[in-house]
């Protein structure tokens, strides 16, 4: 609505200015011509005024703020101004665009190459290091309109599971501006998802490379745990990440990431057999074993085999200390090496969870 009024005020106000041109070229016609040129331009500027917003609203800029420099620009520079002031606006949407962190990861992980992108690490990884959505959930349960507002628009930019579970919570707020920007970015979210998948689809089924294919089960599986999908949507897309690491294991045999990234999908998907099949396989190397019996910890506790599970434990506890570059993996590690004491069921789940179950 605040484009259409915009769209419609400089409609009005190209009629009112070319008006006050015709009038001035005419004006030895008739000597009141000359006033009435300047009467059609005054109401060449007002027309950015009268067809838009008296206040800034949902979209400031769009319905209050351009409108009233275009009338500046309009009145003070007749003819020039209003013709300077559209191409201003054209060009800007044209050439600038929002470009945070957000924008800088979606460009290098679906719109780049697809030679460079870290195939472990998803949107919620990465943008945690910027923010985490705690403060926010604080500020959604003010009285602070405009804070509230900011903070949807920052949910919207995190995109992470826990942030989408607040937008959910947000289309419930008792402010319909709160609501209508929730839903919103909601939406948004969804058409984000929707043109990645497109975007990984179309490279997939040109290239038909391992990366390629790596590509697109990233993104469904991003898709799947983003808590956007319902639960069908959820398990179809990660039967297609599935599907898709498969088919980049098969064409780069030699890239274990793969393979273990085939793994975990596996594992979220349910198909156990498979999963433990593979960590099984990929024990054996040095660089993998810890991931690979971490995964099998994790699968068996998953399953609710607990006899399983308390039988991998002692293999731990009865093998070398391993060594992890990354922290949280060490940190699970020791966890299932001192902090699981054998034939406690119930001890070993409390304690899991006060860890994370976020092997994944």
């Amino acid at each position: 609505m605040a484009r259409m009024r915009l769209l419609g005020a400089f409609t009005a106000s190209y009629i009112f200015e070319g008006g006050a041109v015709w009038f001035y070229l005419n004006r030895e016609a008739v000597s009141w011509y000359v006033y009435a040129a300047i009467g059609a331009h005054v109401f060449s500027a007002l027309s950015f005024v009268l067809f838009t917003a008296s206040k800034p609203r949902a979209l400031p800029g769009i319905a209050f703020y351009y409108p009233r420099m275009a009338a500046l620009f309009t009145v003070f520079m007749p003819l020039i101004g209003l013709a300077g002031i559209t191409l201003t606006l054209l060009m800007s949407r044209v050439f600038m665009k929002s470009y945070g962190l957000a924008e800088d990861y979606k460009e290098k992980a679906y719109e780049g190459g697809g030679v460079d992108i870290d195939l472990p690490s998803d949107i919620t990884e990465f943008l945690y290091d910027e923010i985490d959505v705690h403060p926010i959930a604080d500020i959604l349960t003010g009285d602070d309109m405009e804070m509230k507002r900011g903070a949807v628009n920052l949910l919207r930019r995190i995109g992470s599971a826990e942030a989408v579970k607040l937008l959910r919570k947000s289309l419930s707020d008792e402010s319909a501006e709160v609501r209508f920007y929730a839903h919103t970015a909601l939406t948004r979210l969804e058409e984000d998802y929707a043109e990645a998948v497109d975007k990984a689809c179309f490279r997939a089924d040109k290239y038909d490379s391992p990366q390629s294919h790596a590509e697109l089960a990233s993104v469904y599986r991003n898709y799947a745990r983003s808590g956007l999908p319902e639960v069908n949507m959820q398990e179809r897309s990660m039967g297609l990440a599935c599907e898709h690491w498969r088919k980049a294991v098969e064409k780069d045999q030699e890239n274990k990431d793969y393979l273990m990234r085939l793994a975990e999908a596996y594992l979220e998907s349910r198909a156990f057999s498979e999963a433990l099949h593979i960590y099984r396989e990929t024990i054996k190397e040095p660089v993998l074993e810890m991931e690979s019996r971490l995964g099998i910890c994790r699968t068996f506790f998953e399953m609710g085999n607990f006899v399983a599970l308390f039988e991998e434990v002692e293999k731990l506890r009865a093998r070398p200390e391993l060594e992890s570059p990354d922290p949280f993996k060490a940190l699970i590690y020791n966890f299932w090496r001192e902090k699981v004491e054998s034939g406690t069921k119930a001890q070993v789940e409390l304690e899991f969870n006060e860890v994370g179950n976020e092997l994944g």
